[in-house]
């Protein structure tokens, strides 16, 4: 009898959370709004309404929804759980670069009248927010696409100018152009695009792990290029070419380096948060995630088309991953106050357990709703869920084991435990890091960006003046 009393108990328990669902729906007051999707909620104060459209971000009847929602409520605002970095990752690119992303600049030629250009912008420009940059523009026939090495204060402060691409056997890439003009005494770098369109992304410069690795080996640098970067279109790059190549010419170029908040990373923040993702397991999930071609996040691609056809905002709330990789630093250090506060989440773990099994009436049902997104995946879904997860948490333990065994031999090695001790000593080991560590990555990674994201729709309705406003966010965040 004994594996058939947990057997019942789970029967029993299953069948009074659907009870309660059921009786909950069909209590559930009529106020002759708009009828919404299970999956969603709503919430009123101060004459706004918030709708809120609780998604799993592989879910196929996750956009579905949102449009549900959208042609429902015909919303003032639409809000979306992405920072603009990762939403410029999943748009359309024939969309970017877009006018706010390109930097205005002055081009002067000797005996005619200055010219405004427009230039794509470097990420890393905005470490010299604020800057005015000006100066003659130089170009040498002899190093056209300014990775050679012409000696130290070879540029005397102008603006080099260069073109884009590189000679055969060369590091083409925008960072090693503008660490060697700098090298060079360049105050900034112009190259010219080889191209008539400017490449689709907000910002140029990002390059892959192994690129920038090698440029920092060449470099011996690991921080930002230390001069701003522009790429030219194709026309004016030649032209100012052209006139830097004519005897006599004389070309200069102004600008004020604009102030941008799109996330920028040094080679040191992207190997720490590399290392993090990959000895965390998430990096493995994700990349099988992908190699199963399983679509992620369409729920906010849907939503900012829908409010673009709608002719209303769509505001991103989330915080960005630099922000989060801070956030879930600083709660899995183990000072005196994250270890009460691990202690404490344990003590409250049954009452949200709880409120989860059978949720309030008036809050999202997460676990129902997440159950109406699965039944809704798609065989390869299955398969990349049920892969990711075994390979993600077959890593996640073999590291917590490797670790526990030599924290275990070192104990034993010092004379701290015996070696029966020392045999048991992996298994406490991992324990007491999974007992402390989950509820603090539960803070950083959910409760507080809880916390921003309530803090962003505040913000975006006041800026926006909105009375009806529509939340798209992942199911976990739903009741936060």
């Amino acid at each position: 009898s004994g594996p058939v009393l947990p057997g019942v108990a789970g029967a029993l328990l299953l069948l009074a959370m659907v009870i309660w669902r059921v009786a909950h729906a069909r209590l559930r007051p009529d106020e002759g709004g708009p009828t919404l999707p299970y999956t969603c909620g709503s919430a009123r104060a101060d004459g706004q309404q918030l709708f809120l459209v609780a998604t799993l971000h592989i879910s196929p009847r996750a956009p579905r929804d949102v449009l549900a929602v959208l042609e429902a409520v015909a919303p003032d605002l639409v809000m979306i759980e992405l920072d603009d970095e990762r939403l410029n990752e999943m748009r359309e690119t024939d969309a970017l670069p877009r006018r706010i992303d390109l930097q205005p600049i002055e081009l002067t030629v000797a005996g005619q009248e200055p010219i405004s250009v427009l230039a794509q912008r470097a990420f890393w420009n905005a470490e010299h927010a604020g800057e005015d940059i000006a100066g003659p523009a130089r170009f040498d026939a002899a190093n056209p696409f300014g990775l050679g090495d012409v000696g130290p204060g070879a540029l005397g402060g102008g603006l080099a100018v260069v073109r884009r691409g590189a000679a055969p056997g060369q590091l083409a890439c925008f960072a090693m152009k503008a660490h060697m003009a700098a090298r060079a005494g360049a105050s900034a770098v112009l190259v010219i695009n080889s191209r008539p369109e400017f490449p689709a992304a907000p910002r140029i410069g990002t390059a892959s792990l192994w690129t920038d690795l090698r440029v920092a080996w060449r470099t011996r640098r690991c921080g930002f290029p230390p001069i701003p970067l522009l790429l030219l279109p194709p026309e004016h790059g030649e032209s100012l070419m052209s006139e830097c190549r004519r005897e006599g010419g004389s070309a200069n170029v102004s600008f004020r380096v604009l102030a941008d908040d799109f996330p920028r990373r040094s080679l040191r923040r992207r190997l720490c948060q590399a290392f993090a993702f990959a000895m965390s397991g998430v990096g493995i999930l994700y990349s099988i995630i992908d190699w199963c071609a399983v679509d992620a996040g369409e729920e906010f691609v849907a939503a900012e088309a829908a409010a673009g056809r709608r002719r209303v905002p769509c505001a991103c709330i989330d915080v960005d991953v630099d922000r989060l990789c801070s956030r879930v630093c600083s709660s899995v250090l183990p000072t005196p106050r994250n270890l009460v506060s691990a202690a404490l989440a344990w003590v409250a773990f049954p009452r949200v357990f709880l409120r989860t099994l059978f949720p309030a009436r008036g809050s999202v049902d997460v676990l129902g709703g997440a159950a109406l997104h699965v039944l809704s995946f798609r065989l390869r879904t299955w398969a990349a869920i049920l892969l990711a997860g075994a390979c993600a948490g077959c890593f996640l333990g073999l590291v917590l084991a490797l670790f526990g065994v030599g924290l275990a031999g070192a104990a034993e090695g010092a004379g701290v435990v015996g070696k029966d001790d020392a045999n048991a000593l992996p298994g406490y080991v991992m324990l007491a890091i999974e007992l402390y560590v989950f509820p603090r990555l539960y803070e950083a990674v959910a409760a507080s960006r809880d916390e921003a994201m309530y803090q962003g729709i505040v913000a975006r309705a006041a800026q926006h003046r909105a009375r009806r406003l529509v939340a798209v966010v992942g199911a976990a965040h739903a009741n936060g």
